[in-house]
């Protein structure tokens, strides 16, 4: 069981730091849009977090497919494909000189991964919180919550 949990841990933040590239180049974006940023530095910006963001989401399905869960794998894995087609054809980079005319193309995509990344999130957080709470159903699980609580209770009286 502890292995799961971790499991689900690690699951749960690799979603956040993938939500967290994929708000970042949003906002990116409409800043650009804005005029609150020139072309120049969103580029940069939004270059700085796209290899990271495939990196995660390698590790992400890597780690998916691995532990035998295969249809949320699967999921992760298509979006992965996409991630290594648009990098093969060296279109992952935003181009300085035609980062006007890729908005709103760049816009919608990345609204589609964000919408995929907040329905694979809520899967995790659901996982997670299924894997926490079955763990305090067994009995040795109920010991360790006990424990645990009776610690926090300790701690917080001796504060007092």
């Amino acid at each position: 069981m502890p292995w799961l949990l971790l499991f689900w841990l690690v699951t749960f933040l690799l979603q956040c730091a993938l939500l967290g590239c994929c708000m970042y180049q949003l906002i990116q974006l409409s800043d650009l849009e804005s005029d609150f940023i020139n072309p120049h530095d969103a580029a940069r910006n939004i270059n700085w977090v796209v290899i990271p963001e495939y990196a995660c989401q390698a590790l992400l399905t890597a780690l998916l497919l691995l532990s035998g869960r295969w249809a949320y794998g699967a999921l992760h894995l298509v979006l992965l494909g996409y991630h290594v087609q648009q990098y093969l054809r060296r279109q992952h980079l935003a181009d300085v000189t035609e980062i006007f005319r890729q908005i709103g193309p760049r816009k919608k995509r990345e609204i589609g991964k964000l919408v995929f990344y907040l329905i694979t999130f809520i899967i995790a957080i659901y996982k997670l919180i299924e894997v926490i709470v079955l763990a305090f159903l067994t009995p040795s699980g109920r010991k360790a919550a006990a424990a645990v609580l009776r610690d926090a209770a300790a701690a917080m009286h001796r504060r007092i």
